[in-house]
């Protein structure tokens, strides 16, 4: 279970990071509607995703109202350093995490809010890290478009780019 968590994880980084290759400096202020988030703050909420995979590997809960707050990334370059850093950070905990703890429990909270509880930490990491990440990614998609910037293949093909 670990290897397969593993591999779709770093198949799915991987794509992520050629989304951050297409994006440019000026994008960082694209705000497709009021009620969605900025390109920068979507981003950077996508780039700080593997940073969480540490605290489900060390522990049974991550309490996002004890962390410091963080300046966000506000260039190409900057997010890219920021995504690379989490992920190296993410790969150094997946590599020591023993598959006997996949089962075990995790919670993540902010606060009195509490978003996952008791929740094994296999399906942590397939919903909160892999899934969460696609699903970002696929709205970062969406505003390269809107924006007439290329748009990565994520699979087989996007209008602008073949794997095949």
């Amino acid at each position: 279970m670990k290897k397969s968590i593993t591999a779709n994880f770093e198949q799915e980084m991987s794509t992520t990071r050629r989304f951050f290759d297409a994006i440019s400096d000026e994008f960082f202020s694209y705000q497709p509607h009021e009620k969605s988030m900025d390109a920068s703050k979507l981003m950077n909420h996508i780039a700080t995703i593997p940073g969480i995979v540490p605290a489900i590997v060390g522990g049974s809960e991550l309490d996002f109202s004890a962390l410091p707050p963080s300046e966000p990334a506000t260039t190409k370059e900057a997010i890219i350093a920021l995504f690379e850093a989490n992920l190296e950070q993410a790969r150094e905990a997946l590599d020591k995490f023993p598959e006997a703890e996949l089962k075990d429990k995790w919670t993540l909270k902010n606060g009195e809010t509490t978003f996952i509880n008791q929740v094994a930490k296999e399906d942590v990491m397939r919903n909160l890290i892999i899934s969460h990440t696609i699903h970002h990614r696929a709205q970062l998609g969406v505003y390269l478009r809107m924006n007439n910037l290329k748009v990565p293949a994520s699979y087989v093909a996007s209008a602008d780019e073949s794997l095949i």
